[in-house]
């Protein structure tokens, strides 16, 4: 159930963190025409919040499993 759990939080996540660092444009600190490492720093830093953000939905349905 945790994995289900993870996973489904990690797309959710990943795709709000994703649209949330685009409008953000942090272009500006890269060099121009640097795509490919814009890019990659967009899906790293998305990546990672997703995954910390899906953590914490697996911490709190593991308390809510404890108490029913």
């Amino acid at each position: 159930m945790d994995i289900i759990i993870y996973f489904s939080s990690l797309i959710i996540f990943f795709a709000l963190s994703l649209r949330i660092l685009q409008a953000l444009h942090i272009e500006g600190k890269f060099e121009k025409m640097k795509i490919w490492e814009i890019k990659a720093a967009y899906f790293i830093i998305a990546l990672v919040i997703g995954h910390m953000l899906a953590e914490i939905m697996v911490k709190f349905s593991e308390l809510f499993q404890g108490t029913i």
